[in-house]
């Protein structure tokens, strides 16, 4: 799990590192990859807009498939996966939702519409309550 850690410090601290060459500020602060690393690159990513400014910037979209990954990552780890199918009904009628990992969502094998998980709940919620 440190191992996980220490890639998934060294991945942030190097965008932040990018980030602020872009944005012209000042060098962050040098030191151990650690926790406190961690939340100051977070810290600084997203308060005052900063991280909208960033995704913009096309070399610097790698943030977005950077914490995709990490997200995926993790979750395989702790086994946090929805089930692979949802009994929730699409808007064409079908009920054939299928999880996309890659993708994050369901995705429906008839009109590839995709919802998420809790929207896929939300609709077999609904129908249940019917």
């Amino acid at each position: 799990m440190g191992e996980l850690l220490e890639k998934l410090t060294g991945g942030l601290l190097d965008f932040e590192g990018r980030a602020r060459v872009w944005l012209g500020a000042g060098a962050r602060l040098g030191g151990v990859r650690s926790a406190v690393a961690r939340s100051r690159a977070v810290g600084w990513l997203t308060e005052s807009g900063r991280l909208e400014s960033v995704l913009v910037r096309e070399e610097l979209v790698g943030l977005v498939d950077f914490a995709l990954s990490w997200r995926l990552v993790l979750e395989r780890l702790v086994g946090d996966e929805p089930p692979a199918w949802s009994p929730a009904r699409c808007r064409c009628g079908e009920r054939s939702f299928r999880w996309d990992v890659k993708a994050g969502f369901y995705v429906c094998a008839a009109c590839g519409t995709h919802v998420s998980e809790g929207e896929a709940s939300a609709r077999v919620e609904e129908e249940a309550a019917r």
